[in-house]
């Protein structure tokens, strides 16, 4: 069920403002100890911004793209990867696959780099991408630049404009 369900946006556009320039919900009337015009939003355990509705928790994103558009797509894209960020320009529709191609770093990973690994028995860099939930290994290679360079052109291959790359 949706985050958004039951709400129409009617109901959401009399308790909040969204400034597309600069992503930021505020509250439209006063509620409790919290006046009107107050910035809403607490970060969640995945970094994302949300306000509690009733007894639901909304996500900011979200719920500005609904106020602005009326719809809401399967899957919102933050562009830059920061969740924080909900401004109009930095979100767009996308479906699971596409949003799994603009992950940053895993937190696991030691190399610095997206996709590599480098291996200590071997002594090689090891490229390898996510695609569709498996692991596919894109080779082993002598430079770390070479082993980013493989995961950026699948990624680009794959992911198309959703690539979060480690080369500009």
């Amino acid at each position: 069920m949706s985050d958004l369900a039951g709400y129409s946006r009617e109901t959401l556009m009399s308790l909040f403002d969204y400034d597309p320039l600069t992503g930021i919900v505020t509250r439209r009337t006063a509620r409790s100890n919290r006046p009107a015009g107050e910035v809403v939003g607490s970060i969640d355990g995945k970094g994302y911004l949300h306000v509690s509705v009733g007894k639901r928790f909304i996500r900011l994103h979200r719920l500005a793209w609904f106020m602005y558009f009326g719809t809401l797509p399967a899957a919102l894209d933050h562009i830059n990867g920061d969740r924080r960020d909900n401004r109009l320009t930095n979100l767009r529709p996308c479906n699971q696959h596409q949003n799994s191609g603009n992950t940053g770093l895993s937190r696991h990973n030691t190399s610095g780099v997206k996709g590599v690994s480098y291996n200590n028995r071997t002594h090689f860099w090891h490229a390898q991408i996510k695609i569709n939930g498996k692991q596919t290994y894109l080779g082993r290679f002598t430079t770390k630049d070479e082993a980013a360079l493989a995961y950026d052109i699948a990624a680009i291959r794959h992911f198309g404009p959703f690539a979060r790359i480690n080369h500009a």
